[in-house]
């Protein structure tokens, strides 16, 4: 994707986000958005991940996607649960533990991803994300470190990593 559709995409993406955070439809409020949606996105510009590059999303691998962020989504919901209701418990089953967990993904991005996504699920944090290797990842208790082997979250990361690289 050449840099000035990058732009003019972030920048449309910047200002939907402008518009939903300022809540106005006044001409002033709009052209104020659009202005910093692309001065943003023209001064951020190597900073900006083209989608078709980074993080390979295309026709084909659209519905992988959203499928993976459907699933991310709930994951972190029964994962809030969860933690909820340990904290709430009179005799919290509290474990703190350091897990080396092996990652199945080889690109840089894909494991960028794999490390938000576990430390986004409450219970889990990724302590150490190196480009090649195993991540250490520290769980709250056994049942967030048992979580994480063989996770369908990873497993759906791997699927699109062997479709798109």
């Amino acid at each position: 994707m050449p840099s000035w559709s990058r732009r003019v995409g972030w920048t449309l993406v910047l200002f939907i986000v402008w518009i939903l955070f300022a809540q106005s439809f006044h001409w002033q409020s709009l052209i104020t958005g659009i202005l910093v949606a692309f001065l943003v996105a023209m001064f951020n510009d190597d900073l900006l991940l083209s989608l078709s590059n980074d993080l390979h999303i295309d026709r084909r691998s659209l519905f992988p996607w959203l499928v993976f962020f459907y699933w991310l989504i709930i994951d972190i919901c029964k994962a809030a649960w969860g933690v909820a209701v340990v904290a709430c418990a009179w005799r919290m089953d509290l474990k703190p533990q350091f897990v080396v967990h092996p990652i199945k993904l080889d690109e840089t991005t894909m494991r960028v991803v794999l490390a938000n996504s576990i430390t986004l699920t409450p219970g889990t944090l990724t302590v150490e994300a190196p480009q090649s290797g195993a991540f250490v990842v520290h769980a709250l208790n056994d049942a967030a470190a048992a979580g994480l082997t063989d996770w369908h979250i990873e497993n759906r990361l791997v699927a699109i990593e062997r479709r798109c690289c």
